[in-house]
């Protein structure tokens, strides 16, 4: 899984794209090989044949790709976990205490279309140092925090499960079934994160710590918040100067 960020699809609620700084940067290259993400609306009526498209592409090349992917539709947070619960209610089924319900349209269509062509579905759990239960890291680590206020995790952990496409029901029915299973399963890993602070394991963990390559490498960091940082600044003023030449002109 190493060495592969540069063939990464990223399949993300079509809101982002609007987002400051990246959703931005993204939006403008988003013909590109490193940033050909996928934007889907969340209906699912509109967004197929643009699925469709893309997965054909990737199945039809060959280049190395991964494709990522998340069943829930969106971050955990205060808001989101109501969500959560109104569609447990609306599907009656319980709801997970910290991660959100999975929908499995999304995934079961990927995983049909890619069967001829790939293997195996890798799943991530995954843990932030620093965040409690009850808490969420996106209240903790966001970009004012990281990049203004020096706020971020000093550790993430991943628990890391494979499971072949050949044992995954093909039935839309049992794939659902089975996704949901699997996130019970990922609730009560994130239960003993909060509790030990780590994911267990029937393997010896590996610890990789994150170093510089090159001084270069913070300099890429500020690439996408020096413009945005820019433009921010001059519009700022130009709506200043407007908003004085309006006063003037109305005594």
């Amino acid at each position: 899984m190493s060495n592969m960020h540069g063939a990464v699809k990223i399949i993300l609620k079509a809101s982002l794209k609007w987002m400051p700084i990246f959703g931005w940067y993204v939006s403008i290259y988003e013909g590109m090989q490193f940033f050909d993400f996928i934007f889907l609306k969340r209906n699912w009526a509109s967004d197929k044949d643009n699925l469709t498209k893309k997965l054909n592409e990737v199945a039809d090349s060959d280049d190395p790709m991964w494709l990522l992917i998340f069943p829930e539709g969106t971050l955990v947070s205060k808001e989101t976990r109501g969500w959560s619960q109104s569609y447990a209610a609306k599907i009656g089924v319980d709801d997970n205490v910290h991660c959100l319900l999975p929908h499995a349209t999304g995934l079961h269509f990927c995983s049909q279309t890619l069967r001829k062509s790939v293997h195996y579905i890798y799943d991530l759990t995954i843990g932030f140092e620093g965040v409690s239960r009850g808490t969420y890291p996106e209240e903790m680590y966001n970009l004012k925090g990281i990049y203004f206020q020096g706020i971020f995790p000093t550790g993430v952990h991943m628990h890391i499960r494979r499971y072949a496409i050949s044992e995954i029901p093909d039935d839309k029915d049992k794939f659902t079934e089975w996704l949901r299973q699997r996130w019970i399963e990922k609730d009560k890993l994130m239960e003993i994160f909060y509790a030990q602070g780590r994911f267990p394991t029937v393997e010896s963990p590996r610890r990789l710590p994150i170093r510089l390559r090159s001084i270069n490498e913070i300099a890429y960091i500020w690439y996408f918040v020096i413009p945005f940082v820019w433009l921010v600044w001059n519009f700022s003023g130009l709506m200043i100067e407007n908003f004085n030449k309006a006063v003037i002109h109305i005594l």
